[in-house]
């Protein structure tokens, strides 16, 4: 581990840290000013680092607690915190000496308003979640909890069901995806992923991450927590983030920060699907011109209209679940009504729709009465 942060981050490490600030920063504006619902007058918000390390490398380019502390002023300084917020940070790493570094650094760039607590453990990581469990089971607190481990021993589909059946607990965590493929039957890794090794091995190494955060979805058995992925390729090695979420709208804010970093598929820095299209060049053949998951995107939304009959709330559902923004089922959607193939029924005639307005929102869909409904225009 010390060696890694004396080292200076790769573009891939750089990547990661990149999408946990994104979403940190999408993070903070929903838990600390608009979050409802609290039983008591005032909220715990925690923050979880769990393999925090020393906080930068050898370079100062700061890693995940320093992200953290940054965010955290940053919002700080914009006078947006909500009053009746208490705020909790925890850095913990295995290593006592990277805590030590870390509380230094932390230090010199902190926010001087008494806002926030910032606390510190040296645990091994099994530890640190123990101690910290029922602080994070609190159905007054909501979490976010960052788990950038080194491989893919800690963090496995044991741990990721306790967090979904937490609550208010939105998840980020790192893992090495390849290294599940190359070694999935070896004793020590078969007694934490009960996977197929024959199977692993043959499926496209591509998709290698889609593959293992399927394998953590389905692992939740019936917990209504949803999970995204974002692969990252380093070389011929596969690494990844994985998102858990138990509200449709952090699973939302995952996918915007994503889709930034990959406006093609929203998915990974490479070409996932080995789209010829993928790094903007046309093909002399049109049916090469177009992106896999897009295409297949397209269809999907039309045959669950033609099938379903589904409402603005179902769409935006569905456009999640599928790893896409629901602006980009909305955009699907309007170009199907021109083109004549559906149509947008209004739900509320006392209070008309825009024309051709197909409210995939959140702020629509947190309403709970559907606004409009998409039908298949019936052939003349």
């Amino acid at each position: 581990m010390t060696r890694f942060h004396d080292n200076v981050f790769d573009d891939a490490t750089q990547l990661k840290l990149e999408i946990f600030r994104g979403y940190i920063r999408e993070w903070l504006p929903v838990f600390l000013t608009q979050y409802k619902g609290s039983r008591s007058q005032r909220r715990q918000v925690n923050l979880f680092d769990f393999f925090a390390g020393p906080g930068h490398d050898c370079a100062g380019h700061p890693g995940s607690p320093l992200i953290i502390v940054e965010e955290l002023k940053r919002f700080c300084e914009e006078g947006r915190k909500a009053s009746s917020l208490d705020i909790r940070i925890l850095f913990n790493d295995a290593d006592s000496g990277h805590i030590e570094r870390l509380k230094a650094e932390v230090a010199k760039i902190a926010c001087r308003k008494a806002c926030c607590r910032v606390e510190y453990s040296a645990l091994p990581f099994h530890d640190a979640l123990q101690s910290n469990l029922r602080l994070i089971q609190d159905s007054d607190s909501a979490n976010l909890v960052i788990m950038d481990q080194f491989g893919v021993k800690e963090v496995t589909p044991e741990v990721v069901r306790q967090f979904a059946s937490c609550g208010t607990t939105d998840i980020l965590f790192f893992i090495s995806s390849s290294y599940i493929r190359r070694f999935i039957d070896t004793p020590e890794l078969a007694s934490k992923f009960d996977m197929v090794a024959q199977e692993v091995r043959t499926l496209d190494y591509n998709g290698t991450h889609r593959f293992v955060c399927d394998y953590f979805r389905e692992s939740l058995g019936g917990l209504e927590y949803y999970l995204a992925p974002f692969s990252i390729r380093k070389g011929s090695n596969i690494y990844g983030v994985v998102f858990g979420s138990g509200s449709f709208l952090g699973l939302e804010k995952f996918l915007k920060v994503c889709w930034k970093k990959d406006a093609v598929t929203g998915e990974a820095n490479y070409n996932i699907d080995g789209d010829f299209a993928w790094a903007g060049e046309q093909s002399l053949f049109e049916e090469q011109n177009v992106i896999t998951k897009v295409e297949l995107f397209e269809h999907q939304l039309e045959q669950f209209v033609q099938q379903e009959s589904p409402t603005n709330r179902d769409i935006y559902e569905f456009s999640l679940l599928r790893g896409f923004r629901p602006s980009d089922a909305a955009k699907m959607l309007r170009s199907m009504r021109r083109n004549g193939t559906i149509t947008i029924v209004d739900l509320r005639p006392d209070t008309p729709s825009k024309p051709g307005a197909c409210y995939v929102t959140w702020h629509e869909y947190r309403k709970n009465s559907p606004r409009v409904r998409f039908t298949a225009r019936s052939e003349p």
